[in-house]
């Protein structure tokens, strides 16, 4: 071969050399690239995902205002604290509570505190009320002075809302989306409901003819209205329920419970109202027409609630003989369970269908409604309050709240 034909062999050998190494490392490149748009894409979809779960989850915080007030309430409740038992500043236990699913509620004499799941005080909140009374939604509490003219709205950031009111204070409720109906008096006789946003701005009002107003409920959403009152009918005392929808302000039914007084309004749904009376469960719908009702066994009622899964619990002594009983009706009024303690019982909770009993004598029990299983725990300290959270209760007297496992007897 002559020398210039090798020669241009080799420059062709280098050149076709070079672009099969070029055109390899394109073939790479566009690999690598195709393989990183992949992954890209792989993390957007996945952001996306979350996104799309967490405002499903969190659909009634998607406008500006409640999402900051959700997020500060997040970033409140973060925080580790030192565990339980949780010692605070003795003083008389009003109320003590669940909320907002992993979060203990505490109401004092002067302060309401909100504790995490690891017994961290999220909130102190000094209240200076001469008669506090609480009511609370998922994720609101609801703190109004009985009888005088402040109320509060509160989470574990803390305030939401503050009421300022020249009237007086009858009774109060909150619903999950946050709307809020407060009673009022002012001078004789002179009694109405008013009904905010969560915002705080004045929806409806409704100002009471004849009797007095003993309690208010709203139901999930605030679209309907409950207003409780006691009055004298043909000299008969009675419980009348009048019904309303909030967004008219227009009366949508009406019930008479001759003979009996309140305990509470409670909505089981966003229709029907459950009436607690001294003496009957009533299940009435939103045009005030009766559903189902049940006489209770006694009138010697020592506590009469509803819980979170529909039930009705009823505690009461039939004979004042040191033997006590507890009845569980479901939201037909139908008896699901029944319990009988020889021993004085100080406080009952009920929840994911399980009955906690505390006793005088600092034992609970815990029993799954529809079973004959009962699980037990012994105390050092007096309590006055017990919630349960499946075997684990937690109790609450003045200056502790304490946890403890219950073991099957």
């Amino acid at each position: 071969m002559k020398a210039e034909n090798k020669l241009k062999w080799r420059v062709n050998k280098n050149i076709v050399s070079q672009k099969i190494e070029q055109t390899e490392q394109n073939v790479y490149k566009r690999s690598s690239a195709k393989k990183i748009n992949k992954a890209v894409r792989a993390v957007i979809a996945v952001l996306l995902c979350f996104v799309f779960l967490f405002c499903i989850f969190n659909i009634k915080y998607l406008t500006p205002s409640k999402m900051k007030e959700h997020l500060s309430a997040i970033m409140a409740n973060t925080g580790k604290g030192e565990g339980f038992p949780y010692r605070f500043s003795s003083n008389e236990v009003l109320e003590f509570f669940e909320f907002n699913n992993s979060d203990y509620a505490l109401l004092t004499k002067n302060e309401l505190i909100i504790l995490n799941k690891t017994a961290k005080p999220v909130l102190n909140y000094t209240h200076n009320m001469a008669n506090p009374i609480v009511r609370y939604s998922s994720d609101r509490i609801l703190l109004f002075d009985q009888g005088s003219t402040k109320a509060v709205v509160l989470n574990q950031s803390g305030v939401v809302l503050s009421f300022t009111n020249d009237e007086k204070l009858i009774c109060g409720d909150i619903c999950s989306n946050g709307k809020i109906a407060l009673a009022f008096y002012e001078g004789t006789n002179k009694q109405y409901v008013k009904v905010f946003a969560s915002s705080g701005k004045k929806l409806m009002e409704w100002k009471k003819g004849s009797g007095y107003i003993a309690d208010v409920a709203l139901n999930q959403n605030g679209s309907m209205l409950s207003v409780g009152l006691i009055d004298t009918m043909d000299a008969v005392q009675t419980v009348s329920v009048i019904n309303f929808a909030v967004n008219s302000a227009k009366q949508k039914g009406h019930f008479d419970l001759k003979e009996s007084y309140l305990y509470e309004l409670s909505y089981i749904n966003s229709s029907e109202i459950a009436v607690m009376s001294n003496d009957k469960l009533s299940i009435i719908n939103a045009k005030g027409v009766l559903k189902h009702q049940a006489d209770l066994a006694s009138l010697n009622t020592i506590q009469l609630f509803s819980d979170n899964n529909g039930h009705f619990i009823h505690v009461y002594s039939l004979y004042n003989n040191g033997i006590y009983q507890v009845d569980v009706y479901n939201s037909a009024l139908k008896t699901v369970y029944q319990k009988e303690c020889n021993g004085e019982i100080r406080f009952v909770n009920c929840k994911a269908n399980t009955l906690a009993v505390l006793f005088d004598d600092n034992h609970a029990e815990l029993n799954p409604l529809g079973s004959n299983i009962t699980y037990s725990h012994q105390f050092e300290n007096d309590y006055s309050f017990i919630l349960n959270q499946g075997r684990t209760v937690y109790m609450c007297s003045s200056g502790i709240v304490e946890k403890a496992k219950a073991e099957k007897i």
